[in-house]
């Protein structure tokens, strides 16, 4: 066998290099929507809703064989992606492309299993359709609150491709309506989830209106979180104490599903409200209530047993409640992070809260001082010893809490 000289080897490298490189330096896809021409099966007066970037508006197609919409992309562009934001409620659709007979051929579907949904498409796709998957078992409307086309290319950050909710959460944050996990918590998730890479798994009681749905995963992209949110199904409402609170929710149904999210995700450590509920909100103490009581409860299988059943019991071994006056840890949320370009923990936070458009409008806002000052938390329960250094919910667990697969 002929043996290679150093400058053939070398020429090698370089010819390795510069296509890393190139990989490296793949050009990132630009949003044609506002170039493209869409023509939906029905109800076309109204497709504009779908692509102004309000939230608040929405497109609804017809039922049946018209549930569909095709999208041409502008001349010399090829379509790279499409980005589905629904608006009330997750959907189930086929992305398709002509074959040669002229047929529509599925090439991409999204699961209906998020609000927000990404599907690639193939190369050289200058036209193609979205419609309701022929193996579908009825063909309900399209309900689209946005709806992006990219380019070839990168997908650029802001796409959302959510990974699934845990199924072993290291941190698992408690808050009741979208937006609270931001005001209260402030860089909690930027850093435990965009610095620290930790399995952030994020649920919230109060699902409200559809608009605040997208905002909420708006704002917690942002700060880094990857897993989907869980959301529960309680009404927004507001009283001033638990026990009002409490006659408008279901005590019962309130700690159960606090218990099913401590057994689903098996959480490290959870972190919840203030007890008395920051600025005083009914619902944010109700919401710390049932954390409080489902730590004695969630690893006994005489309580809730259809969920013991299906998850298994689980003992938090560490949570930590906002403002909590024992065990303190209190934050710097003001230090620069590589990870997100100098920007800190307190920068990206209200990043995030910038997020939700809807409550622009109020007085609220991430402060780092005052009454509610972000950075306080309390060490409420320890199985792993209390903390010494005071610096990071995750003292004492290293090497103590194991994977289930361990």
């Amino acid at each position: 066998m002929k043996r290679w000289g150093k400058s053939r080897i070398a020429v090698l490298m370089m010819v390795i290099l510069c296509a890393l490189a190139g990989c490296a330096a793949a050009e990132t896809a630009r949003e044609l929507t506002s170039e493209c021409e869409f023509t939906p099966g029905s109800a076309m007066k109204n497709f504009e809703k779908a692509t102004d970037g309000d939230y608040a508006t929405r497109w609804q197609s017809a039922g049946g064989k018209k549930a569909y919409f095709e999208v041409r992309v502008p001349d010399g562009e090829e379509a790279g992606g499409i980005w589905f934001q629904w608006y009330d409620h997750e959907h189930m659709a086929a992305v398709e492309i002509q074959d040669e007979n002229g047929e529509w051929v599925e090439c991409g579907r999204t699961e209906g299993a998020y609000l927000s949904e990404y599907v690639a498409l193939p190369k050289g796709t200058t036209y193609f359709r979205v419609a309701n998957p022929k193996d579908a078992k009825r063909s309900t409307p399209i309900v689209l609150a946005e709806v992006h086309v990219y380019s070839a290319g990168e997908m650029p950050p802001e796409v959302q491709v959510w990974q699934a909710p845990c199924e072993k959460a290291d941190l698992l944050l408690i808050a009741t309506h979208p937006d609270d996990e931001l005001l209260w918590f402030g860089g909690v998730l930027p850093y435990y989830a965009g610095v620290e890479h930790k399995n952030v798994q994020v649920c919230i009681m109060v699902p409200t209106v559809p608009r605040r749905r997208l905002e909420e995963l708006d704002g917690l992209w942002t700060c880094g979180v990857r897993n989907y949110p869980a959301f529960g199904y309680f009404r927004d409402s507001f009283s001033n104490t638990k026990a009002e609170q409490y006659k408008k929710w279901d005590k019962y149904a309130v700690l159960k599903l606090v218990t099913k999210w401590f057994r689903r995700f098996k959480p490290d450590v959870v972190v919840t409200h203030d007890i008395n509920g920051e600025y005083g909100h009914g619902g944010h103490r109700v919401c710390a209530d049932a954390v409080i009581q489902a730590l004695e409860i969630s690893n006994n299988e005489k309580k809730y047993p259809e969920l013991y059943e299906e998850y298994g019991g689980w003992d938090v071994p560490k949570c930590y409640i906002h403002l909590y006056s024992e065990n303190v840890i209190q934050f710097d949320w003001r230090v620069p992070l590589e990870e997100f370009g100098g920007q800190t923990a307190l920068d990206v936070a209200r990043a995030a809260f910038a997020c939700h458009i809807s409550q622009q409008h109020t007085n609220y806002s991430v402060e780092d001082s005052g009454p509610c000052d972000c950075r306080l938390f309390g060490l409420y329960r320890s199985l792993v010893g209390d903390d010494q250094e005071h610096n990071d919910f995750f003292e004492n667990l290293s090497g103590i809490v194991k994977d289930e697969d361990e």
